[in-house]
């Protein structure tokens, strides 16, 4: 920790160059939920989201805009004829997802209040399409999308409301340091920045400091600490901003941080470059109507396995990139919005063939394999009974049979990392004794011990939701 610019303890309150009761770090999901969560709780308190780059939004920018939740206000269950969910099958779902090392407590809390969060956000403005998706690795429909597949739809709302309640949008205001009364004891009382140019300013925080900086995807070198094998050869989804300093500056000051070996890798990026775009999103969500196959048109797993799994098959089983995630005309249009599929022909990420012998050449896929393998996935689905790798079937799903049919390359690319601050019900940051740090509390990315070894797709977003607005209510609270 860079120290020799910070203060002792006698002169910290003549050091500060602006003051705020709650400071902010990060402007995504989880920071603008804290931020809206505080400013409505308290309308006398003042809220300044730090954020280190030059746009508001962070890594949620780059989110699909899947959000989990066991029901809410729009009915979708009903509307749609689906069985009915519950909180505690959401959270045992989260647990085995995570291979049960994330913590009951936390994980219970993320999805008995997900429904709520839910709703909070579609009181603020953010629409949903009428569907519900039964994705990977979970046991229900409950994946609720927005309406132009994009985190953008909740992020902008969520920003008017930052702007209308007041908050102080600080950007391209990276933190350095986090300031403690003392090194490794007392309260959390504000944060070091860094400024356009080089210059260093301090921020004090009387009531208490939020962070919610995000994962460490594209932190090359934090990774490679954690998990050697993640060098530069893997690509990453995220922004450029997803990196590690602001969780290595709350654990020297005593924060205690776990599962920083666990990371994700999201199975369906663009092979070349890791992006999550348009067509990435394609494979997650028609998972229960597409099959996955590798260049000699082989599936190689149940396409409702979890992120993890898919990602680990590929790497250890295909060994070959790209492999393809494979459907046809009938299976998407009401899962996918047509504009995703245009906009990925006209850019060559999805092909389009009138056969799948011609899809198959056209994306470099062995044509006999990839027909032997359709119609033997086609006869299982008329059965009912999936013979080689046991998938269960939505009673909506369709033979592959009807032209055009479809292909999209994909790869590995890291996405999420599951550890980081370990944190309690109430959002506040624990040190290594499993004591609260006062007025430092966490939520999103940047913590840990909710997921557990993996993270089940759609789930990220309302951790985020759920966990900023507790940051967000109890910071206020803090003095």
């Amino acid at each position: 920790m860079a120290t020799a610019s910070l203060p002792g303890r006698n002169d910290m309150a003549s050091s500060w160059d602006e003051s705020f009761d709650v400071v902010v770090v990060g402007s995504g999901f989880a920071g603008l939920a804290a931020a809206i969560e505080a400013l409505s709780r308290d309308r006398s308190c003042s809220v300044a989201i730090v954020e280190k780059m030059p746009t508001v939004g962070g890594n949620s920018l780059l989110s699909a805009g899947q959000y989990a939740a066991w029901r809410s206000k729009l009915n979708l269950h009903e509307k749609l004829g689906l069985p009915k969910d519950d909180p505690e099958t959401f959270a045992q779902d989260i647990l085995a997802g995570g291979e049960y090392l994330g913590q009951p407590h936390l994980v219970r809390k993320l999805a008995y209040e997900s429904a709520e969060c839910l709703d909070w956000l579609i009181d603020m403005g953010v629409e949903w399409q009428e569907l519900l998706v039964k994705a990977g690795g979970h046991s229900r429909h409950r994946t609720h999308q927005t309406i132009r597949t994009s985190g953008r739809d909740i992020v902008e709302p969520m920003v008017a409301r930052v702007r209308e309640l007041g908050a102080s949008l600080l950007l391209r205001h990276k933190v350095v340091n986090i300031v403690r009364e003392g090194v490794l004891s007392g309260r959390v009382v504000g944060v070091e920045v860094e400024v356009e140019g080089g210059t260093l300013r301090r921020l004090k925080a009387r009531r208490g400091v939020v962070l919610a900086s995000g994962g460490f995807s594209n932190d090359v070198e934090f990774r490679r600490m954690h998990v050697p094998y993640l060098g530069e050869e893997f690509k990453s989804t995220n922004h450029a901003g997803a990196t590690a300093e602001v969780l290595r500056s709350a654990m020297k000051i005593g924060a205690a941080a776990v599962h920083l070996d666990h990371i994700q890798l999201y199975p369906f990026a663009e092979p070349n470059t890791g992006a999550l775009d348009g067509p990435a999103v394609i494979p997650f969500t028609l998972a229960a109507f597409s099959i996955y196959v590798d260049k000699r048109g082989r599936r190689f797993i149940n396409e409702l396995a979890r992120r993890k799994d898919v990602a680990l098959a590929q790497i250890l089983k295909v060994r070959e990139k790209p492999t393809f995630t494979i459907f046809d005309d009938q299976n998407w249009p009401f899962f996918i919005a047509r504009d995703i599929i245009e906009r990925g022909l006209a850019s060559g990420r999805i092909i389009k063939a009138d056969s799948i012998e011609d899809l198959a050449a056209k994306a470099g896929i062995d044509p006999r394999g990839l027909r032997d393998t359709v119609d033997r996935y086609n006869e299982y689905l008329k059965m009912g009974r999936d013979l080689e790798f046991n998938k269960s079937f939505d009673p909506r799903a369709k033979p592959i049979e009807k032209p055009p049919f479809y292909a999209i390359a994909q790869w590995p690319a890291v996405h999420y990392t599951m550890g980081g601050l370990l944190i309690n019900a109430e959002a506040q940051v624990l040190d290594v004794d499993g004591r609260p740090i006062p007025g430092l509390f966490a939520a999103g990315e940047v913590t840990g011990g909710i997921h557990g070894a993996d993270r089940l797709g759609s789930v990220s977003i309302p951790e985020c939701i759920v966990f900023g607005r507790t940051a967000g209510r109890n910071v206020v609270r803090a003095h």
